[in-house]
């Protein structure tokens, strides 16, 4: 992200978070195009790497896995979490910016339903 003097922004994603970060270029069934989604990964994860983890959030309200989906209703972000999809994205590189914080119930669903996917 680039603040209004033309500065790279100091913002490091951490776990929580809502930020818009582009998703494009994709392929196939990957997301795609600027959007919302959830910080999966640490601060420190984050900082380190360079790297950050997120689960996109979609409008997809027709979708047939949506029961799958964790609704998210905030003042700027509507839509669903989408567990089924998580990635590893550069943040710098995709423009992430932080929008504000998922809340701690939805987020530890989240957290839960991707664990099962993996480990189940």
């Amino acid at each position: 992200m680039t603040t209004m003097n033309g500065s790279q922004s100091a913002y490091i994603p951490d776990r929580q978070d809502i930020i818009w970060i582009d998703f494009d270029p994709s392929l196939g069934k990957e997301i795609r195009k600027r959007r919302p989604a959830v910080v999966l990964s640490s601060k420190k994860y984050s900082k380190v790497s360079g790297l950050t983890i997120v689960a996109p959030i979609t409008h997809a309200s027709n979708n047939q896995l949506r029961q799958l989906f964790l609704p998210v209703q905030m003042k700027s972000i509507d839509g669903y979490v989408n567990t089924l999809q998580f990635y590893t994205l550069d943040y710098r590189k995709r423009n992430a910016e932080y929008v504000g914080m998922l809340p701690t119930a939805t987020f530890a669903m989240a957290q839960q339903r991707i664990v099962s996917l993996i480990t189940k």
